[in-house]
């Protein structure tokens, strides 16, 4: 018996919601980007089982930036934001979350994290069908969900989660509205010339770190036991099995 381990496409993320105060100031949104290490998340309720993300593609998307550095975790930086957007004392907010266990238990460890920074978090777990109507109605300040770039292309891990079109129930929860990141968002969808896209996504991605519209967590990867006989099983990024070429060897 092995344990098969294959990459996803996808994303966990922590939103914020750019139509409420306070994450309506960048500053804030940086500052709750950099006071999560994400390794304690993915080491203590994922069992190290991920990719940390510094953006919202992960690295075996078509146009992932294997140069960006993201927003690195780094408490005093993180304080130093929060002061100089006028919350050195830190905030009450609330942070959402569907009836999941692994999100559920994602909500508390940063909710715990946020204390070093003086943000005392309410976890509220909602019904699934509220909390989709919910946030699509931007009636939430943070919340968590998942996006999956099923078919290997930044527009798709990109676009809906951020093009100024999308917001509400396409996908755009975080209510991000930014004329540049729209105009770059549309010329990769447009183009057909690969190292073009590759920018337009770069400078994409760039834009993104500075706006912070949401903490990118970690990219899945799917975990698959396989006994010893079983010969050239193969998954996609987004899960599925690959049965053309298995067999049995006796």
């Amino acid at each position: 018996m092995y344990v098969n381990r294959q990459d996803s496409a996808s994303l966990s993320y922590i939103g914020f919601n750019l139509e409420k105060e306070p994450f309506d100031d960048v500053r804030v949104r940086q500052a709750v980007s950099m006071a999560i290490d994400k390794d304690q998340i993915i080491e203590g309720i994922y069992d190290g089982v991920g990719i940390p993300a510094i953006g919202p593609l992960a690295p075996n998307v078509f146009g992932y930036d294997e140069n960006q550095s993201g927003l690195e975790y780094n408490l005093e930086e993180a304080q130093a934001l929060l002061a100089e957007a006028g919350y050195e004392d830190g905030f009450s907010t609330t942070l959402w979350t569907n009836d999941n266990r692994e999100r559920i238990d994602a909500a508390t460890n940063v909710q715990e994290q946020l204390k070093h920074i003086g943000i005392d978090v309410d976890v509220q777990v909602l019904e699934w069908g509220a909390y989709l109507e919910q946030t699509a109605n931007a009636e939430h300040d943070m919340f968590i969900l998942g996006w999956s770039a099923v078919t290997g292309d930044a527009d798709y891990g990109m676009y809906a989660l951020f093009h100024s079109s999308q917001v509400g129930e396409p996908g755009n929860r975080s209510f991000i509205r930014n004329d540049e990141l729209d105009e770059l968002l549309d010329q990769g969808r447009r183009s057909t010339d690969e190292t073009e896209r590759l920018d337009f996504y770069r400078q994409a991605q760039e834009l993104l770190v500075e706006e912070a519209p949401m903490l990118y967590i970690h990219h899945q990867q799917f975990l698959l036991g396989v006994r010893d006989e079983v010969k050239g099983l193969e998954q996609t990024p987004n899960q599925i099995l690959l049965l053309q070429n298995v067999s049995l060897e006796q």
